[in-house]
């Protein structure tokens, strides 16, 4: 077994302190650490920053390049995870919502190795379960319609649902945690602060890795706990969609030549709204494998 993962991961934290040390304690509590971890507080107001020095000397002790600055106000997605990417030293990226946790114990050598190979993977995402008993499916990458909707696969489904127990090439994933090769920045140019500040940038991303001859899948032998929106709900519930509904126009602007083209997959588009989602109040955060 290595001693690290050939990984630099990067976290944004804006505000949510408390799931920011859940996400920290579980990269901790993994089989084997990232050879990098950058965290960016990114214009927190809460105790976001206690929190990240807190756990500095824990990944320092367990050999872990630690890395992290505070930037005085929010400045979006894009170009502060751009700015961390520029920083990374590992071959390969990963992307981390500070609002996911590690559920799968091995799970940066199962991603490592699968990426390892295959040249044209350039990005792959794991299996995005709810923390809240009993685990449904949030998201198992993404589908889009010919019409340019968005499709979380899998979502609200049973965590073992058949017809996502399977790897696929899929047209993109979200970006709460995804890996990716480093070299695609100075490629591809990071993700597009067109979508300032947040929503469709790492959709966007996708498509541009795939208009340049790579490919991205999702694969179902490591899950991740998602709590989903704690990073981009800041704003409020109504901010909140019209900044989705603007994001979402720019997209398809960008794509419809690409959008158009795209098989119809027959599937149901329906947003599911929470309280269809079936969720419970438990939340169980245990490490499997």
């Amino acid at each position: 077994m290595p001693d690290f993962a050939d990984c630099s991961i990067v976290m944004l934290a804006h505000n949510g302190c408390e799931f920011t040390g859940y996400s920290l304690n579980s990269i901790l509590a993994a089989a084997v650490p990232p050879r990098q971890m950058i965290v960016v507080n990114n214009g927190s107001t809460d105790n976001t920053q206690e929190v990240v020095d807190s756990f500095a000397p824990r990944f320092m002790q367990a050999g872990v390049d630690f890395v992290s600055w505070t930037n005085q106000e929010n400045l979006g997605c894009s170009l502060a995870r751009n700015q961390a990417w520029e920083k990374t030293t590992a071959k390969y990226v990963l992307f981390m919502d500070n609002d996911t946790v590690v559920c799968t114990r091995n799970w940066l050598e199962l991603l490592v190795a699968e990426i390892e190979a295959e040249p044209k993977l350039g990005v792959l995402g794991p299996k995005l379960v709810y923390p809240f008993v009993p685990h449904p499916i949030q998201c198992a990458g993404v589908g889009i319609s010919p019409r340019g909707r968005i499709r979380f696969r899998g979502r609200g489904r049973e965590r073992h649902d058949p017809k996502y127990a399977r790897r696929e090439t899929v047209p993109a994933l979200i970006s709460a945690c995804w890996i990716k090769r480093r070299e695609l920045f100075k490629e591809l140019g990071g993700l597009d602060e067109l979508f300032h500040p947040v929503q469709y940038e790492d959709l966007d991303f996708c498509m541009r890795v795939n208009q340049a001859g790579y490919y991205c899948a999702y694969t179902p032998m490591v899950e991740i706990y998602h709590f989903e929106g704690k990073t981009t709900a800041s704003s409020g519930q109504s901010g909140y969609w019209r900044n989705i509904m603007a994001q979402s126009a720019k997209f398809r602007k960008r794509w419809k030549h690409v959008i158009t083209a795209l098989p119809d997959d027959g599937e149901d588009y329906h947003w599911l709204a929470d309280h269809e989602l079936g969720l419970s109040t438990e939340l169980d955060l245990s490490m499997v494998g």
